[in-house]
């Protein structure tokens, strides 16, 4: 199967997927003043699987929260992944999830989310190869203007700083360039979630 037609199918998968999680969850990048505070104090975790971990999706999460430390997990499909998060989500407390992992990760983790009735207000995905990187972007016309800037050779750092940043990075901050960093090649989804 070539790169286009596995790129094309994975989306449809991913759109089917997203369109029955938020269809109940409702899809909002804009939240009011009053959200938008109560969101700033939720704790944060960043969830990461495989490459990703070591991409600059990390520092640019770093570079929209300079005063903050977020909680940083690497996901697997193992049990012990799945209890902890499923009780994380049913927890009751308030938690700001975001992260870059791949499909089946991903799958995973929005099917528990889903299951749990927490919000979704952010799902991309992401194709990476060298030279070229294509992302699909759930959302409104804000996610539409940042998916034009995630093509390029730092798509994950403008990526994590936009998932940190709610939604869309101010246009003055940007994340560290790392000259020795490698682009991110391989298949991934990107989601925010908020309980």
């Amino acid at each position: 199967m070539n790169v286009s037609r596995r790129f094309i199918l994975k989306g449809i998968a991913l759109g089917g997927l997203a369109g029955m999680t938020l269809g109940r969850w409702g899809l909002s990048l804009a939240n009011n003043a009053a959200s938008a505070q109560a969101q700033s104090t939720r704790p944060l975790l960043v969830l990461v699987s495989g490459e990703a971990e070591q991409s600059a999706f990390l520092r640019g999460i770093a570079a929209a929260l300079p005063d903050k430390r977020p909680w940083v997990q690497r996901t697997d499909l193992g049990m012990g992944f799945v209890q902890d998060f499923t009780r994380l989500l049913r927890s009751g407390r308030p938690i700001r999830i975001i992260g870059l992992v791949d499909d089946a990760s991903a799958a995973l983790i929005i099917e528990l989310a889903r299951a749990s009735d927490a919000r979704l207000p952010w799902l991309g995905y992401h194709s990476a190869s060298p030279g070229q990187s294509r992302h699909r972007l759930l959302g409104d016309q804000a996610s539409s203007e940042l998916a034009a800037r995630l093509d390029s050779r730092q798509w994950t750092a403008i990526l994590g700083l936009a998932l940190a940043s709610r939604g869309s990075a101010p246009t003055g901050l940007a994340p560290p360039a790392d000259a020795a960093q490698s682009p991110l090649p391989g298949h991934f989804v990107s989601f925010a979630i908020e309980t």
